[in-house]
């Protein structure tokens, strides 16, 4: 699965990040997902996003700069 949050505003791309990836993880045969951010702010904020999301195992930079691979953890609930 993949969101491109390229030209949203912070506060518009943190919400629909939030809502977005919380339904991307109830769906159990999802394992990672890929956001497109650019290499603006919300590049810089993302990985502060998923700091207090419980089912969120890593956060790691993809395809170089702009976006970046969420990987969940198997089975863990919202």
């Amino acid at each position: 699965m993949r969101l491109d949050l390229h030209g949203f505003s912070i506060h518009d791309a943190w919400r629909f990040f939030h809502q977005w990836v919380q339904e991307a993880q109830k769906d159990n045969t999802v394992k990672s997902v890929t956001v497109v951010t650019g290499q603006g702010q919300i590049y810089d904020e993302l990985p502060r996003w998923c700091e207090n999301m419980s089912f969120v195992r890593t956060v790691q930079p993809h395809f170089g700069r702009g976006a970046y691979q969420i990987n969940f953890y198997k089975n863990r609930r919202v």
